[in-house]
């Protein structure tokens, strides 16, 4: 019982003995005593739900809650499992006369199991921070490669409060270190934001940030551009080979045909199967079409020497040649219409 109740007990016991000494009517008197008892029930009741809050802590929202990240090193992209590990630093800004400490450590990764200890916590200065190791997981979108780019993000939501009680901002202090460097990628655009996300009729605050991976040009072109090139030119140096000669000339267009249908397979195994056709397939569709018309132009040459037709054959050759040009032309249009 506290201090207003007994208060209100005493103001009670004093006004029935005044009621009884000075003969008072108990009637007349009992609604003013009855009222001072319910104050006092009120008091008591008004006072114990403002203790029991103080003693949960501060719990005033919406909660404004700053997020930032310093990423430390790109450990790892895997491109055919879709995962990637990052290492980095993670802090939380707050107010703590409207969120407990405790509160604001209860979030989680999305799109993600990484460990991370903790750094610093202060719940009077309303800051903490981890260090974060881990693998994080995406689909990634292969429609570019060998020249796309990916972009790797880390997710994070509160488990409990959703938008209604928990908002993250971003820390404009939030960045990249400058050695940080992924072997056989360029490093982009560093970005974090902040956006809400809905499981139904729940809306929860989402953190992100993002970095992007580019494939450098040149490294690309030399690796998977070239090498097929190479191919493709020698199994067209059948056009310069006597028609006479139509053994030699199958012979090489089946054989650079087999060597890039082997480059081919081993250009695409860096990355899982996708159910799309990426630049890469692409590009190999247009160089087994010419490989398609170098060996149709060899056979029906073959016939026409077997019939006896070699000037006819060698005619047909130059124009096979001549025609060459402008199924390349029209191929290279298809694949920037594409």
């Amino acid at each position: 019982m506290n201090s207003s109740t007994l208060f209100c007990a005493k103001f009670l016991n004093i006004g029935l003995l005044w009621a009884e000494v000075n003969g008072a009517n108990l009637m007349k008197v009992r609604p003013i005593l009855l009222s001072a008892l319910l104050l006092a029930f009120t008091s008591a009741f008004l006072l114990s739900t403002a203790s029991s809050v103080k003693a949960e802590g501060p719990q005033q929202y919406p909660a404004n809650v700053e997020v930032g990240v310093w990423l430390v090193n790109v450990e790892k992209v895997d491109l055919s499992a879709g995962s990637y590990r990052l290492d980095f630093y993670l802090w939380f800004r707050f107010n703590s006369s409207k969120i407990s400490l405790d509160k604001v450590k209860e979030f989680e990764f999305v799109n993600g199991f990484p460990t991370k200890y903790e750094v610093e916590a202060d719940g009077e200065r309303g800051y903490v921070e981890y260090r974060v190791r881990g693998d994080f997981i995406k689909t990634f979108d292969f429609s570019k490669y060998p020249y796309e780019t990916h972009t790797l993000t880390v997710e994070l939501e509160h488990k409990n409060l959703n938008a209604s009680k928990l908002i993250f901002k971003v820390d404009p202090t939030s960045s990249v270190d400058g050695e940080v460097n992924v072997a056989g990628w360029e490093i982009g655009e560093f970005k974090a934001a902040v956006t809400e996300h809905s499981y139904g009729g729940n809306v929860y605050s989402r953190f992100i940030f993002s970095i992007q991976l580019k494939r450098p040009v040149l490294s690309s072109f030399v690796k998977s551009v070239l090498p097929v090139t190479v191919i493709t030119t020698i199994s067209l140096l059948t056009f310069f080979i006597s028609p006479q000669n139509f053994g030699q000339r199958i012979g090489l267009g089946v054989t650079t045909l087999m060597s890039a249908t082997t480059f081919h397979l081993a250009l695409l195994s860096g990355i899982p199967p996708v159910g799309y056709l990426t630049l890469a397939d692409r590009m190999m569709l247009s160089i087994y079409a010419i490989f398609l018309y170098n060996l149709s132009a060899s056979v029906y040459i073959m016939k026409l020497v077997d019939a006896k037709k070699t000037e006819e054959a060698q005619r047909f050759n130059k124009k096979a040649a001549k025609l060459l040009s402008v199924v390349i032309i029209a191929l290279i249009i298809i694949q920037l219409l594409a």
